[in-house]
């Protein structure tokens, strides 16, 4: 992919989703963090910022932001909302910090943008303290099958590098995380959806907004069955019994 998925920046998607760009917006957020209990003056990253809605509500939270995004567009965006939002420009593959920086790191609807997820991954961790919390929400792929089409759509966006919860589960063993908790969103995601087509008219406008085969990306969609998650994973720590969310678990 290696580039800025270019949906995010599209005006009726913000006029849809607010300044959070994703499902859940932040009341998704809000749950995670009062999931993660992080005491006041926690050092916080959030990668994949965007226009910094996010770090607004950390700040509120008195916690110790920094953001992180490689689309200049939406950073400026930000800037010229809160100009003193501390925000940097670039990926989380290629994170600029020294090791152990960071009590807990945001990746909200992002890892599925990257070009590699498990550099991005090993990124997060190196960064994290040990006992680190890192707070991921994504787009999921429903039906694993359909992942390979989706891999081949002309676009990058969290559609197209949409992982199943085993390969989740996996790169993040990998990466030294240990899940603590997960937890079914996909009814934040039909919701976005039929903002979505309210907005466009039909998700095969929406893509084509875009600049792309709406038809074409709407069909390999169908078949990638998407859904949405969060989950919240320990660095360093052993994996132990998951705890079930209110909704049911994927």
């Amino acid at each position: 992919m290696n580039k800025v998925c270019n949906v995010y920046e599209l005006p009726g998607v913000q006029r849809v989703t607010g300044n959070t760009i994703r499902p859940g917006g932040l009341a998704l957020t809000q749950r995670a963090l009062a999931l993660a209990k992080l005491p006041a003056g926690a050092q916080v990253l959030d990668v994949g910022c965007g226009a910094g809605a996010t770090l607004d509500f950390l700040a509120e939270l008195g916690l110790q932001i920094l953001g992180m995004d490689p689309s200049r567009k939406l950073l400026l965006q930000g800037n010229g909302r809160s100009p003193h939002l501390p925000l940097t420009q670039g990926r989380g593959e290629t994170l600029p910090f020294a090791a152990h920086t960071f009590d807990a790191l945001l990746a909200e609807c992002c890892l599925s943008l990257m070009d590699d997820a498990a550099t991005a991954l090993a990124e997060f961790a190196r960064v994290l303290r040990p006992g680190g919390t890192l707070i991921l929400s994504d787009m999921l792929a429903g039906n694993p099958a359909g992942i390979a089409a989706a891999r081949q759509l002309p676009l990058s966006c969290c559609v197209s590098g949409a992982f199943s919860q085993a390969q989740i589960e996996a790169l993040l063993a990998e990466a030294g995380f240990a899940i603590s908790y997960w937890e079914d969103n996909k009814e934040a995601l039909k919701q976005l959806t039929v903002q979505i087509i309210w907005e466009y008219g039909s998700l095969a406008n929406f893509w084509g907004c875009a600049g792309e085969d709406g038809m074409g990306v709407e069909t390999a969609v169908s078949t990638l069955k998407p859904g949405y998650f969060l989950l919240l994973a320990k660095k360093n720590g052993h994996r132990g019994h998951r705890e079930h969310g209110e909704k049911e678990k994927l």
